[in-house]
């Protein structure tokens, strides 16, 4: 069985597969820096990376629609942002006990939007729901930051003090 794991094994083994003119991107070299590089990148339809969030002129980072179809329900979008918002609002609109459900899809993978639908009993907007869900992930993300930069600073003061390299103490 180790003969099958060895690199002449593995080379030999696809010795046989021909190379495909319309399949060149397969068989050229990661290069990281380079003119072929960039041909490759420009012939994708990945958008460039700035696209993914600076706004365009006069487009809003979010919008509502308000969803006829059921009531005190909106869908809102949100543009460039990504499955981590999406999530973290879904998740904070559930433990609101006047939203009845909340739930996010992505349109396509590529184009940096989500789709945010919120349906709520009537004794809150939408709007507000969302609202109010914002502003409590802005202070649990705060508290966070906090924590976290206390407990860094807090383990390099103790791993400078166990090498020794405290000054004047």
């Amino acid at each position: 069985m180790s003969h099958l794991l060895s690199r002449p094994f593995i080379v030999n083994h696809y010795a046989h597969l021909q190379h495909n003119p319309r399949h060149n991107w397969n068989m050229v070299p990661f290069v990281p820096d380079g003119p072929r590089r960039a041909k490759l990148a420009s012939e994708t339809n990945v958008p460039e990376s700035f696209e993914l969030f600076i706004l365009g002129d006069n487009e809003k980072k979010v919008t509502e629609e308000i969803d006829t179809r059921i009531p005190s329900t909106s869908i809102f979008t949100f543009n460039k942002e990504d499955h981590t918002l999406g999530n973290m609002i879904r998740a904070r609109l559930l433990q609101n006990r006047h939203v009845n459900f909340s739930g996010y899809k992505v349109p396509h993978p590529l184009v940096a939007s989500f789709e945010l639908r919120v349906g709520t009993d009537g004794s809150i907007s939408p709007r507000a729901a969302v609202v109010q869900a914002c502003r409590e992930l802005v202070t649990d993300l705060g508290t966070m930051n906090r924590e976290f930069t206390k407990e860094y600073e807090l383990r390099k003061m103790v791993s400078e003090g166990m090498n020794g390299n405290s000054n004047g103490i």
